[in-house]
């Protein structure tokens, strides 16, 4: 009886401590999605916003001294990409009130030709600690927004409080482009022919 006893309370402190590893782990990684995983808000009144921070994004990352390097093609080439977008629409990857780490927000980009770039990396933490991240998906046509619905966060504070949100988006999806297509935003890498000529051309 008392062997039987100890093995029943030896199996039940296996199962509490594996459980509380488990969770140490895992977090709430189960959490369900919640009605701020859904961005069926529209907001028209961020389009203008929007379409705003993308004119600032092309300047800056294409043309700005702040941003060397880039080609003189490259502000064609980044609208031209932008042209080819149908629509950006940002989540969290394990649900705006999930406290798992590295619950960071990423994109799905659809495009005209019916593809989709899926879990577009952000680097952009959302913390079920904290308010309910912004989410949004922006409709876009000839490389401009024109229709945006959110999750209904960007009410509970100023509008200017979203554009670091909506920079987060544009930003984002021409960084997407430009690690696929380097040699429209940048001068082709070296490769070892480069290389060669230069340790020929070295006095």
């Amino acid at each position: 009886m008392k062997k039987t006893a100890t093995l029943f309370l030896s199996a039940l402190f296996v199962i509490i401590f594996s459980a509380v590893i488990l969770y140490a782990f895992l977090g709430d990684l189960f959490t369900p999605r919640s009605e701020f995983d859904i961005t069926d808000k529209q907001n028209d009144k961020i389009v203008h916003m929007f379409n705003t921070q993308i004119e600032k994004q092309i300047e800056d990352h294409t043309q700005s001294t702040m941003h060397p390097g880039y080609i003189p093609e490259s502000r064609q080439n980044t609208t031209s990409y932008l042209k080819t977008i149908r629509s950006i629409e940002s989540y969290s990857r394990y649900g705006v009130k999930s406290t798992q780490p590295r619950n960071y927000l990423e994109l799905n980009i659809t495009f005209n030709n019916g593809t989709t770039a899926e879990k577009v990396y952000t680097g952009h933490p959302c913390s079920g600690y904290m308010d309910p991240c912004l989410l949004m998906k922006v409709e876009m046509k000839n490389g401009k927004a024109v229709k945006i619905f959110t999750n209904g966060q960007e009410k509970k504070g100023s509008p200017e409080w979203i554009i670091p949100d909506l920079n987060v988006l544009i930003e984002k999806a021409i960084s997407y482009d430009i690690q696929r297509n380097h040699d429209n935003y940048f001068p082709p890498s070296k490769t070892q022919k480069d290389f060669d000529k230069e340790w020929e051309d070295q006095q």
